[in-house]
């Protein structure tokens, strides 16, 4: 099994060749800077990363929009292009609409999908989604953590679902402290988490351990 790290450099590899621009580490790419509101955005490495690799797009105007929110779609769009890589990800279909408020044509409807058949994301109980919903830092924590292999233990269900979401990105590396978890996060953060993910030591594919009561690496992390 790949590890996010690995489908991420390999795919940074190839949009640098694309772009025809040598590159030693993720820190060696400006893309923030082709942005107009570059001098807004806080986590420029972050957002050089997940530019380059085409996992966060600027807006039709030119801009980043920093601290602008994300919605569930593009949230679903995200964790999608993390573990398949853009073309994959852009080559997922779907024929049936996941949700009421989700048809088959809308244009994340293939990445929710997807999202929701790894036990990434959820309905809201009732068959819709609200795809244009904002999401809290705690919300994109959970859909990393999941991503990764976390909440075969039902540890993100029920009442405590976020305070154990956030105790274990913040464990992991993901998120920050001092941070307004249930809060719509900013599309500056969401960069910030998703890279996080990305470059943590201790954020690598899990399964369940040998007597289902925790966890361990998978086989292939790096």
């Amino acid at each position: 099994m790949k590890t996010l790290k690995k489908v991420l450099s390999v795919a940074l590899v190839l949009a640098m060749a694309l772009s025809l621009v040598t590159i030693t580490s993720a820190a060696d790419v400006s893309k923030y800077q082709n942005f107009t509101d570059a001098a807004d955005i806080v986590n420029k490495e972050a957002v050089d990363t997940l530019a380059a690799l085409g996992i966060i797009a600027g807006m039709p105007d030119g801009s980043f929009d920093p601290k602008g929110n994300v919605t569930r779609a593009q949230a679903a769009k995200i964790i999608a292009y993390m573990l398949l890589g853009a073309t994959s990800a852009d080559s997922l279909k779907v024929t049936v609409a996941p949700f009421t408020d989700v048809p088959a044509t809308h244009w994340a409807a293939a990445y929710i999908q997807y999202c929701v058949t790894r036990g990434i994301i959820n309905g809201l109980g009732d068959g819709t989604f609200n795809p244009d919903g904002q999401v809290t830092a705690a919300q994109f924590a959970k859909m990393l953590l999941t991503a990764i292999g976390y909440g075969k233990l039902g540890e993100y269900v029920g009442d405590n679902w976020a305070l154990n979401a956030i105790v274990d990105a913040q464990n992991l590396g993901i998120l920050d402290t001092n941070v307004d978890y249930m809060a719509p996060a900013t599309r500056d953060q969401i960069a910030r988490y998703a890279f996080n993910c990305f470059v943590g030591e201790k954020c690598k594919f899990v399964v369940l351990s040998d007597d289902i009561s925790g966890y361990k690496y998978a086989e292939g992390n790096l």
